[in-house]
């Protein structure tokens, strides 16, 4: 069994020929003539490259990734072993640390792939192990939208064989929140879930494999708290009382991720799901550091890094929140995005919070869920059809996709036909996007890559509404409502284009895209 990743401090590494160390201080680095930055948070990889006017504070990652890190076009970077303050003004860069923290800033590596693996190789090296392939293969079918709070035996089963009856690929069966008795209760409902195992067994003949939704955060004075109160497993406010804060779902008590106990007693739990009923993964929910420090823990990120390093050992795994996790062989889903075309979690946030996400070390990306994570828009007066069509098509290369609310409940016949290709289009390059997924668990390499990272220095910095998936294949979706043709960005090469239409680069080409297309090209030669 492999180890896990050690990501290397300051004092483990040492000071490198030309680094600067500063502690507690306010750093001025000054960007240089035509130099663009990336990093720190994955949920604002809309506005990156940075201009004057960005702000950042990484002790709250607006609910997903985050890394300690900033690297640019010209092979310079900024390394903490914390969180830190990211102001761009007036052509520097400001970063403030706290009395604890250092920051450091090196640089001499060429361009933006030269500053990348030598933080990877230097940071957070790759050993060798990946999630499920299954996550990369095949399409993945959450359960929110379509169960809400109410998920039952009988409607999941129903998901799963309207997904078959659909034409639609099988792949992975997501069960999400309230499965469970009271939070951090983690056995079926006895009422809405008679025999889970019979289920889970159907699911598995039926072509799925099935995850269960989980959060470390346990329900008040349900038996479950009384227990962990007494056994000492909960994080306690100053008065030695358990601490009760607020999340999305309400108010909970949390698990001391940081007690050795307390994992183990989560194990067990898991243990049992899997060895009872055949669970064969989990989606790990929470753990944001703003929780934590909600609740008055000296050191809120260690939290978020606890519950991280609790899903290794679970190959089968999902997570939005996550500090410190790059190379790391976890699935990073983007936080909930909007019914929306436009806007910071609207379709046009999809590809450059995915290119945010792998800069920052995340190689196993997953868009949100198809249309959007906010389920009030489905089935009301602003669902629009075609943005769910774009939004299959924008995901259908990403190394992952992930269905939630039914295309076949709310589309038309050709607006579900539209869904169907782009889902058959993913499983038919699944071979292919899994052979880069085990490429990065080696290399450390992103499997999704701006045009920046595949062809710098060519001017590319600001393309972020088209991504490379490994060196080869160019991706360009249609994000803009009503459009039936796209600019595309080509980097020198032969490119063939999904049509079979060769194309030669560098150029810029208009290429159709009715509803029906999703363009991509692959380099030749």
């Amino acid at each position: 069994m492999t180890s896990s990743p050690v990501f290397l401090t300051m004092s483990d590494v040492g000071r490198r020929e030309g680094e600067n160390v500063t502690l507690g201080a306010t750093v001025r680095l000054p960007v240089e003539d035509g130099e663009y930055w990336w990093g720190g948070a994955a949920a604002d990889g809309i506005e990156m490259p940075f201009t004057d006017g960005y702000r950042a504070d990484l002790r709250d990652l607006g609910g997903n990734q985050g890394m300690p890190m900033l690297l640019s076009s010209k092979g310079r970077y900024v390394w903490s072993d914390r969180p830190f303050a990211i102001e761009m003004s007036g052509g520097e860069l400001l970063l403030r640390a706290d009395v604890a923290a250092g920051i450091i800033v090196g640089g001499g590596h060429g361009d933006l792939p030269g500053v990348y693996r030598q933080l990877a190789e230097d940071r957070f090296p790759p050993d060798g192990r990946m999630p499920d392939p299954l996550l990369f293969t095949a399409p993945q079918y959450n359960l929110w939208i379509e169960t809400l709070f109410e998920p039952t035996q009988d409607n999941v089963l129903a998901y799963a064989q309207a997904v078959l009856d659909n034409g639609f690929p099988p792949g992975i069966l997501m069960i999400d929140d309230r499965w469970h008795e009271e939070y951090g209760q983690w056995t079926f409902h006895s009422g809405r879930f008679p025999d889970p195992a019979a289920m889970v067994a159907r699911l598995h003949e039926m072509g799925f494999k099935v995850m269960l939704w989980l959060v470390p955060y346990v329900t008040p004075d349900s038996l479950v708290f009384r227990r962990l109160r007494e056994e000492g497993l909960l994080i306690r406010d100053r008065r030695g009382r358990p601490a009760i804060g607020e999340w999305w779902n309400g108010f909970g008590a949390a698990l001391d991720l940081l007690k050795p106990e307390a994992l183990r007693w989560l194990s067990g739990e898991l243990r049992r799901l899997r060895q009872d009923v055949g669970v064969d993964g989990f989606k790990f929910d929470g753990g944001e550091a703003a929780f934590y420090a909600d609740l008055g823990c000296p050191d809120p990120q260690a939290y978020t890094i606890a519950w991280n390093r609790f899903g290794l050992p679970y190959p089968l795994n999902e997570f939005r929140d996550a500090w410190l996790a790059a190379g790391l062989p976890l699935a990073q889903r983007q936080r909930d995005k909007h019914h929306a075309w436009e806007g910071r979690d609207g379709l046009a946030s999809l590809i450059p919070n995915a290119l945010a996400q792998a800069l920052t070390g995340h190689a196993y990306t997953c868009p949100d869920m198809i249309g959007g994570g906010e389920y009030q828009s489905f089935g009301s007066a602003d669902f629009d059809p075609e943005l769910f069509v774009r939004y299959a098509q924008a995901s259908a290369l990403f190394p992952m996709m992930q269905f939630s609310a039914a295309p076949w409940r709310l589309l038309s016949a050709e607006h579900l036909e539209h869904c169907r290709s782009a889902a058959s289009l993913h499983e038919r390059f699944g071979p292919e996007i899994l052979a880069l997924a085990k490429d990065s668990s080696r290399t450390g390499d992103p499997i999704m890559r701006s045009l920046e990272f595949a062809f710098p220095g060519q001017g590319h910095e600001r393309v972020a509404d088209q991504f490379m998936l490994g060196p080869d294949l160019l991706v360009a979706p249609v994000l803009v409502k009503g459009a039936t043709s796209r600019e595309v960005v080509l980097p020198p090469g032969d490119w063939q284009a999904d049509d079979g239409t060769l194309l030669h680069g560098p150029d810029i080409v208009t290429v159709t895209a009715p509803l029906s297309r999703l363009p991509w090209f692959r380099r030749q030669g």
